[in-house]
């Protein structure tokens, strides 16, 4: 037999895609769930499937031609090395490309505007603090836009899974390009996090952009896009930090 499946996430389908989306969506928490995942991926992707288990191993078949064989259980582990990618969700470098109708914007968000973002990543948090499933279609809402106006969209489960895991991976993408003013949250960061810390936090970024200047405040949320806003509060993040090391505070 010779086993064949995705080695990365860029090389999955859209509907490959999709199914490891649904099956995180239902199984991610549970006891085991990397291993029955990544198990679930070789057994799936390589066109097999499990009959029953014999004195000999488990008793496969393969999809394409009927064939019958006995799969020794000692493989397995070096099989299921080959997709512990499938679990690494922080390193996915690919995404539902639509969902609810409409088509998702640009990977690392250079072109969404800054005002999303700040959307975006308050629903972000907000999730991990609520575990609310609203959080999640807000933040579908954003990365997958619809026209002004348009009301009642429902996203599948798979999809609002791929939004929470998409934007996940950015923010990593963002730290790396803007390290002094997205730094790495220190430990026991999120058990602190309030709603009214995130609003003050987005006040706070927004009154930096404008340098005081209210009048400039839509402007900033409308038409600056994420990575130019994010490129001037690095700067003046880095800047900060020079002053404070040369004076002390």
């Amino acid at each position: 037999m010779r086993f064949s499946f995705p080695e990365g996430w860029e090389n999955l389908t859209q509907d490959m895609l999709r199914y490891i989306l649904r099956m995180m969506w239902h199984d991610s928490g549970k006891p085991d769930w990397e291993i029955r995942l990544q198990t679930e991926v070789v057994v799936r992707f390589s066109g097999i499937e499990v009959v029953r288990w014999t004195p000999s191993g488990w008793l496969c078949r393969e999809h394409k031609n009927g064939k019958d064989f006995v799969l020794d259980p000692d493989i397995l582990p070096s099989l299921i090395d080959k997709v512990t990618w499938v679990t690494q969700t922080e390193e996915i470098s690919v995404r539902i490309e639509e969902a609810g109708g409409y088509k998702a914007v640009d990977f690392e968000l250079q072109e969404l505007p800054f005002g999303r973002y700040l959307e975006a990543e308050n629903l972000f948090q907000s999730y991990l603090l609520s575990k609310s499933e609203q959080c999640l279609v807000g933040l579908a809402d954003v990365l997958y836009p619809a026209p002004e106006g348009t009301e009642g969209r429902k996203f599948r489960e798979e999809e609002l899974m791929g939004a929470f895991l998409w934007f996940n991976a950015v923010k990593r993408i963002l730290g790396d390009q803007f390290p002094n003013f997205l730094k790495p949250a220190a430990e026991g960061y999120q058990n602190s996090v309030t709603k009214e810390k995130l609003t003050e936090s987005m006040r706070t970024q927004i009154r930096l952009l404008t340098k005081g200047d209210v009048t400039k405040q839509q402007y900033i949320l409308d038409k600056i896009d994420t990575w130019t806003a994010l490129t001037e509060l690095d700067a003046l993040a880095k800047e900060a930090e020079e002053i404070k090391q040369k004076y002390g505070k």
